[in-house]
């Protein structure tokens, strides 16, 4: 029998050169890790599982959770084994569902470390945007003169995701706002945003998709990220995607009628210490 074997690379772009061949087959379901990967220049993890000279399995980690793509069993507890030898931490794990139980059964059993339960996510492509009604305002670009008010957001979104220690909601919009990566929908001032990260060979991911209390249920958020789908693909993306949070329904719905069609489940857990 071929066993498998665990490959450790220093750095994003080598971990990127042996993963992506393997991650490309499912592009749209691997959009975090290829994003990251391309974005990254250091990583705290950055393994391949090979199984006959050939690239089954791959797991990152840069700055965030260990990302997962989906393995099978034997590759997943070669992995979980090789991880457990390390001395480094993880602060938690998201992968396709069934990959991620797999690997928390072997990580438990080896390191008995306990886990908290994060988040059920799913993974929606786009192809071709629905376009939906058009409320009052415009799409553009946000500016630096936006960064008030959309930090103040991002930190509100953050609360909503329950993410565990985000960057400052200042940071994360000033960068993207640097990299031409912050839209907004406009009426009379900002009232709805969206963000756009990790480029993979033909895809990109939006993300950063919030709207305040007090413009909700009026389309502002369909048209900015319908909007922004629509630039990307213009600018010679095949598709988009994003992760939307099981629990939130209304979400889900947006996308739904957008065009977002939903290409697989994925489970985020905290490590506990």
């Amino acid at each position: 029998m071929t066993e498998f074997i665990v490959r450790r690379h220093p750095d994003a772009k080598a971990f990127l050169a042996r993963a992506q061949g393997h991650l490309v087959g499912r592009e749209a379901e691997n959009v975090l890790m290829l994003g990251m990967a391309s974005s990254a220049t250091e990583a705290e993890h950055a393994l391949t599982v090979d199984r006959g000279g050939v690239c089954v399995m791959a797991a990152l980690q840069s700055g965030a959770n260990l990302i997962l793509s989906r393995g099978q069993p034997g590759a997943v507890e070669a992995l979980a084994e090789q991880l457990s030898l390390d001395t480094s931490s993880l602060p938690g794990v998201i992968g396709p569902a069934r990959t991620t139980a797999s690997f928390l059964e072997s990580w438990h059993a080896r390191t008995g470390h306990e886990t908290r339960f994060q988040m059920h996510a799913r993974v929606h492509e786009l192809t071709e945007v629905i376009p939906p009604r058009r409320p009052p305002g415009v799409f553009r670009r946000a500016a630096n003169s936006d960064v008030e008010p959309l930090a103040r957001w991002a930190d509100a979104l953050n609360i909503e995701l329950r993410s565990e220690d985000p960057p400052p909601g200042e940071q994360s919009v000033r960068r993207r706002i640097g990299l031409g990566r912050m839209y907004v929908w406009d009426n009379g001032g900002p009232v709805s945003m969206a963000a756009c990260d990790g480029p993979t060979p033909r895809g990109i991911r939006i993300n950063f998709v919030y709207t305040p209390p007090e413009h909700r249920a009026r389309g502002y958020a369909s048209a900015c990220v319908a909007d922004l789908s629509q630039l990307l693909l213009n600018e010679g993306r095949r598709f988009c995607a994003l992760f939307t949070d099981l629990a939130n329904p209304v979400s889900n719905r947006l996308y739904a009628r957008l065009g977002y069609r939903p290409i697989c489940d994925f489970d985020e857990y905290i490590f506990v210490p």
